[in-house]
């Protein structure tokens, strides 16, 4: 498997240092787009009623992670060494 070429010139996102494996905010812009994401989930599950609501939390979080993937360094965690 092939990793996806970063679309940015610095990450954005890149490896947890601390707890977990994943991608953590490592520029300004992870930070403002962790929040937009926030935002934007809350307000679907708050505005929206029925399935719809879940339909639309489905793209905001597909549309995240493909923010993560192109945008990111690949995920990781801290070593266990």
């Amino acid at each position: 498997m092939t990793a996806v070429a970063r679309v940015t010139t610095r990450a954005w996102f890149g490896p947890k240092k601390y707890l977990g494996w994943g991608w953590a905010p490592q520029a300004w812009q992870g930070w403002v787009t962790t929040a937009v994401f926030l935002v934007l989930a809350i307000a679907d599950m708050s505005l929206i009623s029925g399935t719809g609501r879940y339909v639309g939390l489905v793209v905001v979080l597909v549309a995240f992670a493909v923010v993560l993937v192109l945008t990111g360094d690949p995920p990781g965690g801290p070593s266990h060494s």
